[in-house]
């Protein structure tokens, strides 16, 4: 018996182990439990790896749709400033508004060594002739020489410094100053004064004390109340008048186009307006040519910019069109046949081979000197994009920009930050006896717009959505006319897709991202069902094995009890 015992007790412990005793080589049947349940398990998990599958393959598709847009955007960045829009017309900047200045001219010394010259954008395009006379100066006044910059002066008395024009400050002198001490003092005080002082080493037994006005063009001004510090400096005479002028203080001189012009100072902001002329050099009798002109040079860099930017949208889109050579798509076609981005290409396409009516004809890119070669991305010509630039600039702003026209120089357009949706119509005005705007109307109909003081407003939900003009003149009717060019109609369409808070992209994304959540929840569900359900199995094969355990033993007890009986 106890040897049943024993056999009993090893039972027990083999079934109370659960999963690792149904191995097949432990199972007291034979039969391979943990086989049977894993094939139960995975079974239920398929439907999870198709899920897991289908996200995965979503996340492949908002990552490429997310370098689509980061492409498009920069396509969008390269030509804004192309458009002819200002910052209130939805735009950044505006090219064709920039201005640089080309300098010529000169004597001995080339242009940009006499003067240079900055331009406000918007400025007036014209030449000017400017020949710098005198350059303006700041005063300077010198002491005597003295033996030493630290010996004490043996001066007292209370001094005044100043400029003209500027508030003078009032400088105690003790006896016991050196010459250091009072440099030390006139500087301390050299934010109000409008000067400075500092010591020059003349020799090693020599030092001599400077005063310099902080501006040009500005006499330093003096007082001594009892007459000997200055004086005993020998700053002044005994006159009290100034006795060692180092530089005098004079004010520039220039002619422009022939009239004189002085100012206190070397740049010069005020004679031509929105040019700023720094002057460097006096150079008489050798007027330098300053030309005020449309920044062709950034107008050139951001149209280079656009083709290599359209060219590497271009490359990524023929790279999710690529297929193997069995004709099924390549490993990297993400976005193989995605509708959206067949829409985004063949606008991008239609746009870029437009053409745009100008005062010289219809033009298209290819005056521009872009075109599409075999491989449809696009190549510029520098020769035929510098012609065009500097010949038909006012065409080529046309071809690429909105551009408005009116019939009356009193209406002007203020703001415009929407999508052309009306190129033409009469506008009609009604201004009160009081010169107050009272009404505008298209047509008849005065319900397309507001008006307030002097502005004309598009009203929401109509085709002037957005337009916001100035008016200044009486009642009337008033032609006003849209083109919309290539630049301009491309970044519209793009912004539709890769808008980043409205674009499509941004919708198509979000949209994959909740089905995404919605399938990773489904997937998580189904995990944890297949585990759960594994525990179930697990137990349930446990307790047969037992069983079956309990019955071999059973069975080896009879069997040893009926061998013992014969």
């Amino acid at each position: 018996m106890s040897t049943v015992s024993s056999t009993t007790s090893s039972t027990t412990t083999s079934a109370s182990t659960g999963y690792s005793a149904l191995k097949a080589s432990d199972s007291g049947t034979g039969l391979d439990y943990s086989a049977l349940i894993e094939a139960a398990v995975a079974s239920r998990l398929t439907r999870a790896d198709r899920i897991d599958s289908k996200i995965t393959a979503n996340q492949a598709k908002i990552s490429a749709y997310g370098t689509m847009q980061t492409l498009l955007q920069a396509v969008n960045t390269s030509i804004d400033g192309l458009r002819n829009r200002t910052a209130s017309t939805g735009a950044q900047s505006n090219l064709f508004s920039q201005r640089t200045a080309y300098l010529a001219g000169g004597g001995s010394m080339s242009a940009s060594d006499v003067l240079a010259a900055s331009v406000a954008e918007g400025t007036a395009t014209g030449t000017y002739s400017v020949e710098v006379k005198q350059l303006a100066t700041r005063n300077k006044i010198g002491s005597a020489k003295q033996s030493s910059q630290t010996d004490a002066l043996g001066l007292s008395g209370t001094v005044t410094l100043g400029v003209e024009g500027g508030t003078g400050v009032s400088i105690d002198i003790a006896a016991d100053a050196s010459l250091k001490d009072i440099s030390d003092a006139i500087n301390a005080q050299k934010a109000t004064s409008g000067m400075s002082a500092g010591i020059v080493k003349v020799s090693d037994t020599q030092y001599q004390l400077v005063l310099t006005a902080t501006d040009t063009g500005k006499a330093i001004t003096l007082a001594d109340s009892r007459g000997s510090v200055l004086s005993g400096l020998g700053v002044t005479d005994g006159s009290g008048n100034v006795a060692n002028t180092l530089v005098a203080a004079q004010d520039a001189i220039l002619d422009i186009d022939g009239v004189t012009v002085t100012r206190s100072s070397n740049t010069i902001s005020d004679a031509i307006s929105g040019v700023t002329l720094d002057l460097y050099s006096a150079d008489i009798g050798n007027p330098i040519s300053v030309e005020v002109s449309t920044d062709l040079s950034s107008i050139k860099s951001a149209l280079t910019t656009f083709v290599s930017a359209y060219n590497s949208f271009r490359d990524f889109a023929t790279q999710q069109q690529a297929t193997t050579t069995d004709g099924t798509k390549s490993d990297g076609a993400t976005l193989f046949a995605d509708s959206l981005l067949r829409q985004v290409n063949q606008s991008i396409y239609n746009v870029l081979n437009g053409k745009v009516a100008t005062s010289g004809g219809a033009l298209s890119l290819s005056d521009l000197g872009i075109t599409f070669n075999s491989g449809n991305t696009l190549t510029l010509d520098e020769t035929t994009l510098n012609s065009a630039l500097t010949n038909r600039l006012d065409d080529v702003r046309t071809l690429l920009g909105l551009n408005m026209t009116s019939s009356s120089s009193d209406l002007q357009l203020l703001r415009y930050n929407n999508s052309l949706t009306k190129t033409s119509f009469t506008l009609d005005v009604q201004v009160g006896s009081d010169g107050t705007l009272t009404g505008a109307s298209v047509n008849g109909d005065a319900s397309m717009f507001d008006v307030k003081d002097t502005r004309v407003i598009g009203k929401d939900g109509t085709p002037y959505a957005g337009l916001v003009f100035v008016y200044t003149g009486k009642s009337g009717s008033i032609d006003v006319n849209f083109s919309e060019g290539l630049a301009d109609t491309l970044y519209t369409a793009i912004d539709g897709a890769v808008n980043s808070t409205s674009g499509d992209i941004k919708k198509l994304t979000d949209q994959l991202k909740s089905t995404d959540d919605d399938l990773q929840t489904r997937s998580d569900t189904i995990k944890s069902n297949a585990e759960d359900y594994r525990s179930r199995l697990t137990q349930y094969y446990a307790r047969l094995e037992q069983k079956a355990e309990q019955a071999n033993a059973l069975l080896k007890q009879l069997t040893y009890t009926d061998s013992s009986s014969s």
